[in-house]
């Protein structure tokens, strides 16, 4: 679950450039230029703070809940900037103030840079947006937004000082943010994040019901995780070279590092396909704090569909020490769509604090509140829930546990999604 803190922290930002930018501007400036100026602040400081996330820096991820979470930020921060760009540019005077020399202000490329700026996030935006286009095709596109900030940048930095003054504070300030969003995209675009990966070879490829297993051997120090994180994957070689975030279902302890994932695409269709063992991949991670070590000691796993997979590593760390009390609801269509259904099965046998309720929609069941207090012996407020599936599934099940009286602190969610 998204942290207060986290968005508190953006909204503090904009509000100190406010601060800066309304108390110090010079008075020959008009109002309305005033105004319109700080609301493209507004969304320069927005995309900074997007293209800073998409860095992936991990010690980033407790100040907002998770790699899943920033991403989710990063998105948002760019709708909202585009909005605000949008309103600069309707909003802003067309005419120039008196003794301004239109020849010698055409000369200054301002302008037209804010305006190429503005066509191409909105054209980068709409690309983003489109679920309809394959995570492939989007990718590159989706890069025209390091275009859009650049002719940002460009835009603030000439423009002349009658629109804004951009050694005020508040300019100074934009240009601390441009400085440290420029260094970000760099960082993003030029493979830095390639530095710090982990070198693997695939041993083996594993097709399962709908879902593919990919069982990789380590080349040198293997990654170290919590159960429950996922890493990013990148096949070398030709038409492989992806990276893809997939959620780790080995446990820490496994030499070998496990992934599993759902056929859903043309690259997870591509993997079951045509993969070879032998194979090298890049793992970068590890990211995510979907952690139950630290939860209540009574604890719910809701998994739907190949959301089971963060609790497949957990189920195969617990140890026969392990204190706490947890029952994994796993909801599937039928039966047979259960992955490693025979392992679970073999670990609920093995330990008395760890239950299994299996759900088939097909049979009438369904992951409901109601189907909860069935299956367990204290009130729903005694326990600790974390959840991983469908959209739909997690927002319904979020909804009712919080009007059932559940705490927003003790239900902790992943967020499959990162477009």
């Amino acid at each position: 679950m998204l942290k207060r803190r986290a968005s508190l922290a953006i909204i503090v930002l904009l509000l100190v450039f406010s601060i800066l930018h309304l108390g110090f501007s010079p008075a020959e400036i008009e109002r309305q230029v005033v105004g319109t100026s700080m609301l493209g602040g507004w969304a320069f400081l927005l995309m900074s703070c997007s293209i800073f996330l998409s860095t992936r820096l991990r010690f980033l991820e407790p100040f907002f809940g998770g790699l899943d979470r920033m991403y989710q930020v990063h998105k948002f921060c760019g709708i909202f900037a585009m909005l605000l760009i949008l309103a600069h540019f309707f909003l802003i005077p067309k005419e120039l103030p008196e003794g301004i020399d239109p020849i010698a202000n055409a000369l200054v490329p301002s302008a037209p840079l804010g305006m190429l700026s503005m066509i191409l996030l909105i054209l980068a935006l709409a690309i983003t947006l489109n679920r309809k286009i394959p995570y492939h095709r989007w990718r590159n596109p989706h890069k025209l937004m390091g275009l859009v900030y650049l002719l940002g940048t460009g835009h603030f930095i000439t423009a002349p000082a009658v629109f804004f003054e951009r050694f005020s504070p508040s300019g100074i300030m934009l240009i601390i943010a441009a400085v440290i969003g420029t260094l970000s995209l760099l960082y993003s675009l030029f493979g830095m994040n390639r530095k710090t990966a982990k070198r693997y070879v695939i041993e083996k490829v594993n097709a399962l019901e709908r879902a593919t297993e990919l069982v990789l051997n380590p080349l040198e120090q293997p990654l170290e995780f919590r159960p429950g994180q996922f890493a990013f994957v990148e096949v070398q070689g030709k038409g492989w070279r992806e990276p893809h975030p997939f959620t780790i279902s080995s446990a820490p302890a496994d030499e070998k590092l496990r992934f599993t994932l759902k056929v859903l695409g043309d690259w997870t269709r591509k993997v079951r396909e045509e993969i070879e063992t032998g194979a090298e991949v890049l793992v970068r991670g590890p990211y995510g704090c979907f952690d139950t070590s630290k939860a209540r000691s009574k604890q719910v796993w809701f998994a739907g569909g190949i959301g089971v997979t963060p609790f497949l590593s957990m189920v195969r760390a617990m140890q026969p020490d392990d204190v706490r009390e947890v029952t994994l609801v796993y909801a599937v269509r039928e039966k047979d769509e259960a992955l490693f259904l025979d392992e679970l099965l073999a670990k609920a046998a093995e330990m008395t604090n760890f239950r299994l309720v299996l759900l088939q929609s097909n049979e009438g069941e369904f992951a409901r509140v109601d189907k909860m207090k069935e299956n367990l012996s204290e009130p729903l407020s005694e326990y600790g829930y974390f959840l991983c599936g469908p959209k739909p599934m997690i927002n319904g099940l979020t909804r009712d546990m919080r009007k059932a009286g559940v705490s927003r602190d003790a239900i902790h969610t992943e967020a499959f999604e990162f477009r």
